[in-house]
């Protein structure tokens, strides 16, 4: 079983179209860091006299920078326009927080007591209880901010693009060559083989999801000099001048807690896409045909609802529940969203990963069946 497994996992890395995607991936990264250079800047020492409860004094002085376009205008350095952005925005993520209270305990008072409204909203308002009222305070946590952005952006694009090129013709390159008939007729055929092929496929995922994470920690420690701010609350996490993706967030984590979990979200969601792909490799004897449909059912519901905003049920549903949506994990967390399981709300990021799971299992199942039916057929 061993041999099996190496065999197939050197077979998908030994592929030079594997090597050459990675190498094109790796300069895109660099290039895009090197388009934002300006951003990677340590500017923890100028947040320290902020950390603390932000007062209407220092409102003022922020409106009186924003006012005046000699000071304030597109040469200030992004550091600088970050930290009057944040302390500007305390007031309104304050704000924000008593409005979602306010509106959910107005709707629990219109819901019949008992129903799944009144759960949803019950939920709704404990999870904003137990995360509390923002602090007040500016908070230094902008290496993580943009790391947690990169995977978010870059790491589906990195993800998608090698598990493509490496599994695509994980099935497909058998059928095409001939070997599936050699291969099912020989000692080690069959069950085993099906085996290592989805073991060298879920490893082979996995190192590749690793080597982005560790590649995307070390390069931000070495631009931002530093990894501070992970043990900061969530909803204060943004890049500099950028608004706070997590504001509205009902989760009290901390920044480094969240970045554990999306790196755990993003590898499921990379691991069920890698099976996924070979699913449909193991229809196909077309590597192309492999590359063109799992490209769409990657892309397709993305493009769909987030860059044209086609607002219809199926497309919609078909976001809330694609590959892409579970690899980028931050829209799983960003606001509060529960799913209706039998009247009981179930958390929005629980559905996704339950669903996804379920999906998974069914596809890996139907691989085995379908492989060995092949057999017959040949």
């Amino acid at each position: 079983m061993m041999d099996l497994l190496k065999h197939e996992l050197f077979k998908i890395i030994s592929r030079k179209s594997v090597l050459i995607v990675a190498v094109l991936l790796l300069l895109t990264y660099g290039l895009f860091i090197a388009s934002r250079s300006d951003h990677y800047h340590d500017a923890s020492q100028e947040y320290k006299p902020y950390e603390r409860v932000i007062t209407e004094a220092d409102r003022e002085i922020v409106l009186k920078t924003f006012e005046d376009e000699d000071r304030y205008n597109k040469d200030t350095p992004p550091s600088e326009r970050g930290l009057l952005q944040d302390i500007w925005d305390i007031q309104s993520m304050n704000a924000g927080y008593e409005r979602q209270l306010e509106e959910i305990r107005a709707q629990l008072d219109q819901s019949v007591l008992g129903s799944y409204e009144y759960k949803q909203h019950a939920l709704h308002e404990q999870l904003l209880l137990e995360k509390g009222p923002p602090s007040g305070q500016v908070y230094y946590n902008k290496p993580w901010a943009y790391m947690i952005d990169m995977i978010d952006q870059f790491g589906v694009a990195f993800m998608g693009a090698l598990i493509l090129i490496g599994l695509a013709p994980l099935y497909s390159e058998e059928y095409s060559t001939s070997m599936d008939s050699l291969l099912l007729s020989s000692r080690k055929g069959k069950g085993k083989l099906i085996t290592a092929k989805c073991c060298a496929a879920i490893i082979y995922t996995s190192s590749c999801c690793f080597l982005f994470a560790l590649i995307n920690i070390v390069v931000h420690a070495l631009l931002f000099g530093n990894l501070d701010g992970a043990n900061t609350p969530l909803y204060s996490l943004s890049r500099y001048g950028d608004s706070h993706p997590f504001g509205t967030s009902p989760y009290s984590l901390m920044v480094g807690q969240y970045y554990a979990i999306q790196l755990g979200v993003h590898l499921v969601g990379s691991v069920a896409f890698g099976l996924a792909v070979m699913f449909i490799s193991s229809l196909s004897a077309s590597t192309f045909v492999t590359l063109f449909v799992s490209g769409g059912i990657l892309g397709v519901p993305y493009v769909l609802n987030d860059m044209f905003n086609m607002k219809i049920q199926v497309i919609e549903w078909l976001s809330y529940y694609s590959y892409s949506q579970l690899m980028r994990v931050t829209r799983l967390f960003n606001y509060f969203q529960a799913v209706n399981v039998l009247d009981t709300p179930i958390l929005y990021p629980v559905a996704v990963l339950s669903v996804m799971t379920l999906v998974t299992g069914l596809l890996v199942w139907g691989t085995r069946l379908i492989f060995r039916k092949h057999q017959v057929s040949a």
